[in-house]
């Protein structure tokens, strides 16, 4: 063969062996490259549809513990029903008659009448000397319109109201009062007196503001 083909012996199978090498580099590298998309795919969870984290669903069942907590209610207060109020009509009473001494039964304070007005009381000592009581319609001027003298009245078979001082004088009286000019109800205070001073001003007096209705057709 001689040395040169020797030589070229030599130099083909260092080409060779360079050439095992490379290829088994070359496969180790694809190898690698294959593994690792691998590896990614499955880091990446294999997806777009699998890339989207679904979250988690909290169920919490709430049960009944048998008590409730009460809560504050707020307390409604009923309005307060309005009284009546009162009549006006009257002015101050100069000198008010105790109940032991003069009380009128009819008609009631505030009172709607119609005409005639019926006015009966009693007096402890208005049978004295026959002298009776002084009845005045006053009107809302505090004028008075009329005034009358009731006579004290019989007392057999009668019987005084509580309160009053009984003795041998005591007597009821009575009548019926007309106002002349009433179209409308219209509102008067009845003065009841015993007396009157030397200035003429009542004395002992009992006032009874009323309404006085028309008289009917």
């Amino acid at each position: 063969m001689g040395y040169a083909g020797a030589n070229r012996t030599v130099v083909r199978d260092v080409i060779a062996l360079g050439n095992m090498v490379a290829m088994r580099k070359m496969t180790f590298c694809g190898l690698g490259l294959v593994l690792g998309s691998l590896l990614f795919a499955m880091a990446c969870g294999g997806g777009d549809d699998a890339g989207t984290a679904t979250p988690a669903v909290s169920v919490e069942l709430i049960t009944g513990t048998g008590s409730t907590t009460p809560r504050n209610r707020k307390t409604l207060t009923p309005s307060p029903t309005p009284s009546p109020t009162p009549l006006q009509v009257c002015g101050p009473n100069p000198d008010p008659a105790p109940a032991n001494v003069l009380q009128i039964q009819e008609p009631l304070a505030n009172a709607q009448v119609g005409l005639p007005i019926f006015v009966r009381g009693w007096g402890s000592n208005i049978g004295q000397d026959n002298r009776g009581v002084t009845l005045s319609v006053v009107d809302q001027k505090q004028n008075a319109v009329q005034s009358n003298n009731l006579p004290p009245q019989p007392r057999d078979f009668r019987v005084p109201p509580p309160g009053l001082d009984v003795t041998d004088f005591t007597r009821p009286f009575a009548e019926d009062v007309i106002v002349t000019n009433v179209n409308e109800p219209t509102p008067f205070c009845l003065w009841v007196y015993l007396s009157t001073d030397d200035t003429g001003h009542a004395k002992q007096v009992v006032q009874v503001p009323v309404i006085v209705l028309p008289r009917t057709p």
